[in-house]
């Protein structure tokens, strides 16, 4: 399988406090993997070395074999990483519609992009990713005026518009009601396979439903990996952060 991530002994301290400790992780193309773990286990510090919002202390970051651990957030950013935060982040003043087209590409100034993006090729992603995020509806609503579901997909679309080639996602579906959770796990299981993404999630039902391979981390180092059912039935993962109902 050709990896599309590499991290090598990845360290993150500050001070006397080490947040992410000599973590090693490998996604494959077209995966979905879940980083699970205690708050405080390093997973969302993992997710800014990766993209260069934290610089490393010790280690390596590789994506599709290109060293990219001393590159800026701009730079690993048009190599081809796109993040979701967990509190959106869209234009609230514009439409759907316009957002999308503001979000097309990192290569120019925002709004210079919504001419670019009616070009054939930027009209046939907007196509596609509408279809994907079902928000085909709410088209000219002003982005402010969505439920808390239809803004995390909104932004789900937005990364997807700037086709990255890895999509890191942090708690998706934070917030969100039963059904809205339903409709996300179709949305990421319709994208993995065609795209490779790293999900931070609490929200054990969705992990059931999305994950290819879990990751679990411990005070900043690599706990467990696996499928879903070795994960569930190790007995240090159960411990330390499922309990003892496991994944439900």
């Amino acid at each position: 399988m050709t990896s599309v991530l590499e991290l090598k002994g990845v360290t993150r301290a500050f001070n006397d406090y080490i947040a992410v400790n000599g973590f090693d992780l490998t996604v494959n193309e077209g995966e979905l993997r879940c980083l699970l773990g205690p708050n405080g286990a390093g997973k969302t510090t993992s997710l800014d070395l990766i993209t260069g919002r934290q610089k490393l202390t010790s280690g390596s970051v590789h994506l599709r074999g290109n060293d990219i651990t001393h590159m800026s957030e701009q730079q690993i950013a048009r190599q081809g990483v796109g993040r979701k935060f967990q509190v959106p982040a869209v234009f609230k003043e514009l439409s759907v519609k316009d957002n999308f087209e503001v979000a097309f590409t990192r290569e120019r100034g925002p709004f210079a992009n919504m001419a670019v993006m009616r070009r054939s090729d930027g009209e046939a992603r907007y196509n596609e990713i509408i279809e994907i995020v079902g928000l085909g509806d709410r088209l000219e609503v002003p982005a402010g005026l969505l439920s808390h579901g239809e803004t995390q997909w909104l932004e789900i679309g937005m990364v997807l518009m700037q086709d990255p080639s890895l999509l890191l996602m942090d708690e998706p579906t934070a917030g969100m009601t039963e059904q809205e959770t339903a409709k996300t796990s179709d949305i990421f299981n319709e994208l993995k396979g065609t795209h490779t993404l790293i999900v931070v999630e609490h929200d054990m039902s969705f992990v059931r439903e999305i994950a290819d391979i879990i990751t679990v981390m411990h005070m900043g180092s690599l706990l467990a990996e696996g499928t879903i059912s070795e994960i569930e039935n190790n007995s240090v993962v159960r411990e330390v952060y499922l309990g003892s109902e496991g994944i439900s």
